[in-house]
């Protein structure tokens, strides 16, 4: 096989076949003999997607033999599309639609019935990463040390490499250096990025729902309608047309996006200029058993054969498949070869000779290969150009019309599907929404060092130190960034029939059209007559069997493969994991709580990154310094984030392909980080947004949120920990109370009260001292199995070096108005089970939801307090001192504290102090914590590493006791 070699670790009971057929294989090919070769390589795919389903290699070994000599018929095939960042520059992306806007072809993973070296790589790529991390025994090269180093059995180290591991391969991606073409082959080397897999199984073909909606000719707005309307008014510089023309011109490089500015013009007319009918398409497995159908020796370049495939079949195609438009009968697949017929038809009418040998060429190949599976797949209601002359390029089509959520409201209703789908593991239904961005638009300058002459002073709505103004240069909108969802769902117009391509003759784009942001979707090229109106959906999933079940059938030569792209795993993570782990949020959160300012620098850093008053104003200082810390992060990242996922990607790919193209390798890198960018900042208006609907609610003016943490005095901590209610000393007390005697404890009060720290000058230190003592006290008491004093003492000494600590300021609990679900809403399967009436769902937000939801700003989920209360546990929340005071009877396994535990507990704080500790050992925590610190905590507030003195004891101090189950 060219372009280099592979390597299968074991399997050593189907080395010989796989030698056998390759060798076969590759004497076949040069002699030219391409069917014989076609049959070779054919059964050992099938071989190595047997393999891949299941351990059992031997039998799988048989069936597949077994199945070739039989001649059974072979079935359609579904492969995933491996991620690549192809899509449209993510940096350059106004909108983020998050559905295709038709149901799903969740398709079986099968083997194909034709392959091409491409395909045998990919197969090897994913068969040998398999055996690679599947632990068999099979795997005789397998490096059984590879997870990482282990404490006595138990993981440490190695448990935050494998959270950093990236084991999806749907965002690797394949090289697209690994395979070359040269100038004489007349074809982008986006050709290149082609993919044999995702295609479609019978098993797996969904029939498309023919949606109906209510038909609207404007917008309209859901809920909180003044806010909406704000977001999506355009608020154009002075010097607009200035800025426009110098980026237009390359003088003048900025982050920020000029707003687009359009005429109005009206919606090409449905039924006349445009119709609504039936579409097909064909999966990028169809194309290549076109190209490979089609006659190496002729007259037609490869550009030209791709051309013929995306333009001359696919518009045969839809004109004749368009009677079955509403007749109710759709067939899910449609033979491509009538379509031929009709090309060739044409070709004799017109004296196209050269037409007329291409398709009968393909016509041979059809009826000689009965096994290939020439159709086309149903796509739905799609649109089509219905005007003679078709259309221009940078035409207006139609405007995205729908229902407009501002996000919050979005969310709950997302929320609330799944709360009534009870958390079902099935997917989520289709939904027809699309993020309508104002582009990021202000960049901030101190007023000493601005000097040019085009900058002018602006209101930005109480955000500035300078008495209300801060000085300005306006790069796009001068109010930045924000976002609100447009939901096609309910109420639409035919732009939500619009499919999805690869390579699509349309883009939508968010324009400036009276005053006001809208999406509209416009011609990049010329479209003619009869051919279908597409555009790059750019959805993005971190859903991989979503990614994989998502079949593109655009045809083009570029596609790639699904219509969704996977981001948010592996090395996307990577530099998030590192460097901003839920003590550093909590260290940011803090400093911009304790300062409750907006410094200079923090309004220059928030108007570089396009954030103005549209997503800020309104909102305490606190929030906005807090948002200023997280921009930095998001900076950060976007100058490391390119080499490490260059170095994931390359390491990834050494282990198969003998070349890589660097110079593409660094450009996917780097757009690849270009989008997580993006994506990063897009979830930071999400989160604000949430996170001002909650203030809101719960304050009426946002402004008067307080911060949520706040840091204890020394006496405040005095209280906590040693003498006030529910602290430290008083659970503890009560806790031991039913395991010692009367005296002893009354002993033991009695010394306690002698050694309160309150009253002291330095009352940090008398503090400590306090605590230490109490330490050694409660190791000199008998332990038992119930009565777990060596473990309590353990733990008072982790809080006597625990510098800081911090009160969780707690809002309100507030419950939202009702959203309303619809069977629709649910789609076709939970409404039959849950009826079809109107649901109604409230969200309620709990007293810590803000801080939860700042915490994990980068992600979006429902209950991000919860997810908070579950990550915080040891790293940032210590254990509840009752944990090691049983209150059954009998001992339970997960009632270890031994030293295996102690050195886990250690490998946490020294080597993994931003992971929670897991919940089935000894320990326990509180469900509602009101207290926060750790010396986890510290050494990131300090930066500086973990108390060294506090952790010297803990290994080294004496063991007092321990239990048979301890061992």
């Amino acid at each position: 096989m060219r372009n280099g070699y592979y390597v299968i670790r074991g399997l050593d009971s189907i080395k010989e076949d796989i030698s056998r057929m390759c060798r076969d294989a590759i004497k076949l090919k040069n002699r030219g003999d391409a069917r014989d070769m076609n049959r070779i390589v054919t059964l050992f795919i099938r071989l190595a997607t047997s393999l891949d389903k299941g351990p059992k290699l031997a039998y799988a070994r048989d069936e597949m033999m077994k199945s070739w000599k039989d001649e059974s018929p072979p079935g359609f095939s579904s492969s995933s599309s491996k991620y690549k960042k192809s899509l449209v520059k993510v940096s350059e992306r106004k909108q983020s639609y998050r559905s295709n806007g038709r149901p799903s072809m969740n398709g079986h993973f099968d083997s194909g019935d034709y392959a091409s070296d491409r395909e045998i790589r990919r197969r090897l790529s994913k068969l040998n990463k398999k055996f690679l991390h599947s632990g068999s025994d099979t795997s005789d090269d397998f490096d059984k040390s590879s997870d990482g180093s282990t404490v006595d059995g138990m993981s440490t180290a190695s448990e935050t490499e494998s959270d950093l591991e990236y084991t999806s391969e749907g965002a690797t991606g394949e090289s697209r250096g690994e395979t070359y073409f040269t100038p004489d082959d007349g074809v982008d080397s986006l050709a290149d990025e082609r993919e044999w897999g995702a295609r479609m199984t019978k098993a797996g073909l969904v029939p498309p729902v023919t949606r109906k909606y209510e038909v609207i000719d404007h917008y309209i707005i859901v809920a909180d309608e003044e806010e909406v309307r704000r977001k999506m008014q355009v608020s154009l510089p002075e010097d607009y047309a200035e800025k426009l023309n110098a980026q237009r011109n390359g003088t003048e490089e900025s982050d920020m996006e000029i707003p687009e500015v359009k005429d109005y013009k009206p919606r090409k007319s449905l039924g006349d200029e445009v119709i609504e009918q039936e579409v097909y398409g064909i999966d990028p497995y169809t194309h290549n058993l076109l190209l490979d159908s089609m006659p190496e020796e002729s007259d037609w370049s490869l550009v030209d054969k791709h051309i013929f495939i995306e333009e001359v079949l696919l518009r045969t195609l839809n004109k004749k498949v368009r009677s079955f438009t509403g007749s109710g009968n759709t067939p899910m697949m449609y033979p491509l070869k009538p379509v031929f017929e009709e090309i060739v038809e044409n070709a004799e009418e017109n004296n196209d000779r050269r037409t007329m040998r291409l398709c009968q060429f393909i016509l041979k190949a059809i009826d000689s290969r009965p096994e290939d599976n020439y159709v086309a797949y149903r796509k739905g209601l799609g649109v089509v150009c219905n005007k003679e002359g078709g259309f221009s390029e940078d035409d207006f089509i139609v405007e995205f019309l729908g229902e407009v959520y501002p996000t919050w409201k979005w969310f709950e209703k997302q929320d609330g599907i799944r709360a009534l789908q009870k958390n079902n593991n099935d997917p989520a239904p289709e939904f027809y929404n699309i993020y309508l961005e104002r582009p990021k638009g202000t960049q901030l300058f101190p007023i000493y060092s601005c000097e040019r002459a085009n900058i002018h002073l602006v209101e930005w709505n109480h955000l500035s130190p300078f008495k209300g103004k801060v000085l300005v240069q306006t790069q796009g909108d001068a109010d930045g960034y924000d976002l609100v969802v447009v939901d096609a769902m309910h109420k639409a117009n035919y732009a939500s029939r619009i499919c999805h391509s690869c390579r699509p003759n349309c883009e939508a784009k968010v324009t400036a059209v009276d005053g006001q942001y809208q999406i509209g979707i416009y011609s990049v090229r010329p479209i003619a007559y009869g051919e279908e109106i597409t555009f790059d959906y750019n959805s993005v999933t971190e859903s991989k069997e979503e990614y994989e079940a998502s079949v593109c059938l655009c045809g083009n030569q570029v596609c790639r493969g699904s219509y969704l792209n996977l981001t948010g795993e592996g090395a996307f993570q990577k530099v998030l994991k590192e460097h901003h782990g839920l003590l550093d949020r909590h260290c940011l959160l803090l400093e911009a709580c304790e300062l409750n300012s907006v410094s200079e620098e923090d309004y220059i850093e928030l108007g570089k990154a396009g954030l103005g008053s549209c997503l800020l104003g309104g909102l305490p200082d606190w929030l906005i310094a807090y948002t200023a810390r997280l921009v930095r992060f998001i900076n950060f990242e976007r100058t490391k984030l390119p080499n490490e996922i260059l170095r994931h990607n390359i390491e990834e790919k050494k282990r198969y392909f003998a070349e890589i193209n660097m110079e593409v390798e660094k450009s996917d890198a780097e757009i690849q980080a270009e989008g997580v960018y993006n994506q990063r900042l897009q979830n930071l208006a999400l989160t604000i947004d949430k996170v001002r609907y909650v203030m809101r609610c719960v304050f009426g003016d946002p402004k008067k949120a307080p911060p949520p943490l706040q840091r204890l005095r020394p006496e405040e901590a005095v209280s906590y920990l040693w003498k006030g209610e529910g602290s430290l000393v008083e659970e503890l007390i009560r806790c031991m109370a039913p395991h010692m005697e009367d005296v002893t404890l009354r002993d033991l009060k009695a010394k306690i009260h002698a050694h309160d720290p309150s009253g002291y000058d330095d009352t940090e230190m008398k503090l400590r001292k306090s605590l230490l003592w109490l330490r050694d006290e409660v190791r000199n008491l008998p332990c038992t199995y119930k009565s777990r004093h060596d473990a309590a003492a353990d733990l008072i000494h982790v809080y006597a070096y625990t510098k800081c600590f911090f009160r969780i300021r707690e809002y309100k609990t507030v419950t939202s108005p009702p959203v309303y679900i619809t069977p629709l809403d649910l789609g076709p399967k939970y409404a039959n089970k849950l009826g079809s009436g109107v649901h109604e769902y409230c969200k309620t937000y709990n007293e810590t939801y803000c801080l939860g939801q700042l915490m994990f700003w980068h992600n979006q989920n429902a209950e991000p307090d919860a997810t908070l209360a579950k990550a915080s546990r040891g790293c940032l929340s210590l254990p509840d001192v009752g944990s090691f005071y049983a209150k059954v009877q009998k001992p339970s396994r997960q009632r270890v504290y031994g030293p295996r535990t102690v050195k886990f507990m250690l490998a946490r704080m020294e080597k993994q102090p931003q992971r929670p500790w897991p919940k089935d050992r000894i320990w326990s925590f509180k469900s509602s914590t009101k207290v926060v610190g750790s010396p986890m905590l510290d050494a990131v507030l300090h930066k500086a590493t973990i108390d060294k003195e506090m952790v010297q004891w803990l290994k080294h101090r004496p063991p007092i006791y321990q239990a048979m189950w301890d061992s």
